[in-house]
């Protein structure tokens, strides 16, 4: 399976070019050390000898050397981070094609970013660096994290880019690195935790359209009303946000402010109605703001629903951080080094494994979506353990069988926001609600109109 998507030829180039060739034949060669550190990423419930009896358990021919542990940790110190980094910059990227289904809308691919934590070792190196999560009114985290955005493919999961770095490194600026890999013909989805002038100037800058979520908070005045409901708004920096809030509030009795540093976008707000199955509901309204100003050509209602999309990502770090690394573990490396050369690996697998996915449901000509990432990660293990250099094809077939496919339409379910894994696993410490459990529900969206200026 790795040696299908990865082959020998590609990791030699990228240990060349990060200049790790080794100068004379080890037992432990610079390639065999790749291939080991992906397979760490394959089978993180297993130590070291265990990854490599994993790695080499079904080879034919003479025995293979059975290096220690020792020498499989200065192997991977040998190596360094440079061409695992180098290897996952080789296979990120969007996977979707035309004809690959749910990928893109009216010729859009869809693309959404967010961040998430990871804990790492709990080894000074690490807490030096990468420090824990803790405010004052709660106590520190107990293992130290690090902060990880991702720009993903929302119809096939897979990683566009992503990067990492300390818990200090916030989302935002984490994102703005991520700006290179947006390009024309993208719609980017993104929560309120992006909503600022500069992230969708810097977004937009680069030819990508935006859907994003804004606070209840900011101030999107009617400039032009549209026919179906929405308006257009100026998103402002701050000197000329303030100025157009001193015109919004005097009732727009002047002319609107000139040489406003702004953009337009158009406003699309809508209320959520969800309905349990005990019949009680609850009621949400959501703005977004998009630079796709054209009503008839990008109905608002369509926008609405298609802005579910990016919880996405939430599934692809689902399957990076629970289906892949395992629940409740944490990366194994103790030093900053080893982590992101781990962290560098995961993301090469997970995007190897979105690889055969979405290579199966195009064949197959369903949806990506249907097909289970548990069931490809499973099955790459066996083809590792068993060097089966065909596995890949019978990959595709388990994948694809009948009784694995999941339902072409899902549930509509909610889950509430709140605590699901708490400090203490006592009762009298756990608090009421702080364990969320998933609903079925009946969701029924409506649009808002905009008032007139």
């Amino acid at each position: 399976m790795l040696t299908r998507w990865v082959p020998p030829s590609l990791v030699d180039e990228v240990v060349r070019a990060a200049g790790r060739k080794e100068r004379r034949v080890r037992l432990l060669p610079a390639r065999v050390t790749v291939y080991f550190i992906l397979a760490m990423a394959l089978f993180t419930d297993c130590g070291y000898r265990g990854v490599w009896a994993a790695l080499t358990a079904g080879l034919p021919g003479p025995p293979v050397p059975d290096p220690s542990t020792a020498a499989l940790r200065q192997a991977r110190r040998r190596l360094g981070v440079q061409p695992l980094a180098l290897l996952f910059d080789r296979l990120r990227g969007p996977l979707g094609t035309t004809d690959t289904m749910g990928v893109f809308w009216r010729g859009l691919r869809l693309v959404a970013w967010d961040g998430t934590c990871l804990e790492v070792a709990d080894s000074p190196a690490n807490v030096a660096h990468f420090t824990r999560h803790g405010v004052r009114t709660t106590r520190p985290a107990g293992y130290p994290q690090v902060r990880l955005t991702a720009l993903v493919e929302c119809g096939t999961r897979a990683v566009i880019d992503a990067v990492f770095g300390p818990l200090r490194h916030k989302e935002l600026p984490q994102a703005h690195d991520l700006l290179p890999a947006l390009e024309a013909g993208m719609l980017l989805l993104a929560d309120r935790g992006y909503d600022g002038f500069e992230a969708i100037r810097g977004a937009a800058a680069t030819g990508a359209d935006l859907l994003w979520r804004v606070t209840a908070g900011r101030l999107l005045p009617v400039i032009t009303p549209l026919p179906d409901g929405t308006h257009l708004t100026l998103i402002c920096d701050r000197r000329s946000g303030d100025r157009l809030a001193q015109w919004h509030h005097r009732g727009r009795i002047t002319e609107q402010p000139s040489n406003l540093t702004a953009i337009t976008m158009r406003v699309i707000s809508y209320q959520i109605t969800v309905t349990a199955a005990d019949g009680t509901t609850r009621v949400s309204t959501v703005r977004l703001v998009t630079t796709l100003l054209d009503p008839n050509k990008h109905p608002a209602t369509e926008l609405a629903a298609l802005y579910h999309q990016r919880w996405e990502i939430e599934t692809a770090y689902y399957g990076l951080k629970v289906t892949l690394r395992g629940p409740d573990r944490v990366l194994r490396s103790h030093t900053v080094d080893g982590v992101e050369q781990e962290l560098y690996a995961m993301l090469a697998v997970f995007q190897i494994t979105r690889m055969a996915i979405t290579h199966a449901a195009t064949t197959a000509g369903i949806d990506p979506d249907r097909l289970s990432f548990t069931i490809a990660l499973r099955t790459a293990r066996h083809t590792v353990i068993n060097a089966d250099a065909v596995g890949w094809t019978r990959l595709t077939g388990a994948l694809t069988h009948v009784r694995n496919l999941a339902a072409p339409k899902r549930r509509c379910r909610t889950s509430p926001r709140c605590v699901k894994r708490t400090l203490s696993p006592y009762a009298y410490n756990k608090t009421k609600g702080s364990v969320g459990r998933k609903t079925k529900v009946t969701s029924h969206v409506t649009l808002l109109t905009s008032a007139r200026p």
